[in-house]
């Protein structure tokens, strides 16, 4: 495989620093004609102008120029599907044999034409990134939302919350605590900063009594890690037979918006994390309005360079708030290990049934979904996570999974707690939301208004 060419992030830090500095109009064509003879011979004009409107959350088009009469849409918002775009003009056209891109798709979602034009089919893609790594020439990648969200941070109009993934530990290095991470955030203009993992626990607990209500006999199973929105969409495309078997809960991802919505509704809600398929959860029908805008631990890390803000720096301003269980669900087997946990602790007649398995990666959670649809499989409760490793395995990572996974464990034994019941953050939520029965809206559909009818135990 050829070098990567290394444009993309050279153009995020231009069009962050630009939109940072209020210029960004002003300055698109400058930024396009300043990085093409940058890496003169190596790309065309049409190409980095493609890549400078995937930046702004514009789909790529077949001109020059970086914005056209019809965007409309630019800068106004979290942006459009699709996520992942083609832009066929920094396509190289490999043989078919050296296609990475094809080679790297599961499903068959990525082509080319007879012309050689890459396309790809939407219908089979799942958007969970893959072939953006793959293409060493930055043919393919996935739309950027951050600068609406720049403008927003600068206005000062609204509360704006990051709410930051658990796979955060160690990805921003080793000097960086979540205290140092939580500062620079606070610098950059966001109010404040939670940990997602937070409202992980909060889900675990719905995902505990989700277990206990519907696996009763040999023959019942769960299907859980709503946290991974590909493994979700792989099961409602692939194996719709066993779309009654998913676990009704929303994303902590998700949760975590619904709840600082619901006590300050004007709020606006940032997702940070390695995730791109995040992008395109937030927009689904049934979940939009909830987060405003998704950002990956790489866009933030170009934000902060081109703001001056080196988080290393900063005063470390803890704040800790999530058990141990609710870290974990950044790595393979996290919810799993969490959800046991919680049942051990809470209805321990039923943890004696539970018998989980957890599987990373589209082929093998494409087989254990092949084995339970032909009754092969006697776990029951199956947590399934796309990339490898689970989270700390997605395309928007800044350190390798093993690290990754590493830095996830050491974050979970750092938490003043170890399950959501003996998390006092977990009550002041449900306190301050005042009616146990505006809870299922937080979470997703299902009983939820029994945590407040159990006997929770402090």
């Amino acid at each position: 495989m050829p070098a990567k060419l290394d444009l993309k992030p050279r153009i995020l830090y231009e069009v962050a620093k630009a939109a940072w500095d209020g210029k960004l109009y002003e300055r698109r064509e400058e930024i396009c004609k300043l990085i093409e003879e940058e890496f003169r011979d190596k790309v065309t004009r049409r190409q980095v102008a493609n890549q400078i409107r995937i930046a702004m959350g514009l789909n790529p088009h077949d001109d020059d120029s970086v914005i056209s009469d019809t965007d409309t849409e630019a800068l106004m918002g979290l942006g459009s599907e699709p996520i992942i775009v083609a832009n066929a003009a920094a396509c190289r056209n490999c043989s078919p044999e050296e296609r990475a891109c094809e080679q790297a798709c599961p499903f068959g979602a990525i082509s080319h034409d007879k012309t050689g034009r890459l396309t790809i089919d939407y219908s089979k893609c799942l958007e969970e990134g893959y072939c953006i790594d793959a293409c060493s020439f930055d043919a393919l990648a996935e739309k950027s939302q951050f600068v609406p969200l720049i403008n927003l941070l600068k206005q000062q109009t609204h509360h704006v919350y990051a709410s930051v993934a658990p796979a955060f530990a160690g990805q921003f290095g080793p000097d960086v605590t979540p205290g140092k991470l939580r500062a620079a955030l606070l610098k950059l203009g966001f109010t404040d900063m939670t940990e997602t993992a937070l409202y992980a626990d909060l889900v675990t607990m719905k995902e505990a009594f989700e277990f206990d209500s519907h696996v009763k006999t040999a023959a019942d199973f769960l299907l859980t890690s709503c946290c991974c929105p590909v493994w979700i969409k792989l099961i409602e495309n692939k194996y719709p037979q066993l779309i009654d078997h998913i676990s009704p809960s929303v994303s902590p991802m998700i949760a975590s918006a619904r709840v600082i919505k619901a006590l300050e509704p004007e709020a606006k809600v940032v997702f940070i994390g390695p995730c791109v398929a995040k992008k395109s959860e937030a927009q689904l029908p049934d979940l939009a309005g909830a987060v405003d805008f998704v950002l990956t631990f790489q866009e933030l890390r170009t934000i902060f360079a081109a703001v001056g803000i080196n988080p290393a720096e900063e005063p470390d301003i803890e704040s800790s708030q999530a058990s141990s269980g609710g870290r974990l669900y950044a790595r393979t087997g996290g919810v799993s290990t969490a959800v046991k946990t919680m049942v051990e602790r809470i209805i321990p007649h039923t943890a004696q049934r539970l018998t989980p398995i957890a599987v990373d990666g589209i082929p093998d959670c494409q087989k254990i979904l092949d084995q339970l649809s032909k009754g092969e499989v006697t776990a029951n409760f199956i947590e399934g996570m796309a990339c490898k490793g689970g989270c700390v395995g997605g395309p928007g990572r800044l350190i390798i999974p093993a690290k990754g996974t590493e830095e996830v464990n050491k974050y979970s034994v750092a938490a003043p707690v170890e399950t959501p019941v003996d998390n006092p953050n977990i009550y002041a939520i449900l306190t301050k939301l005042g009616n146990p029965q505006g809870i299922p809206e937080l979470t997703g559909p299902g009983p939820m208004s029994v945590l407040l009818a159990r006997d929770l135990q402090k």
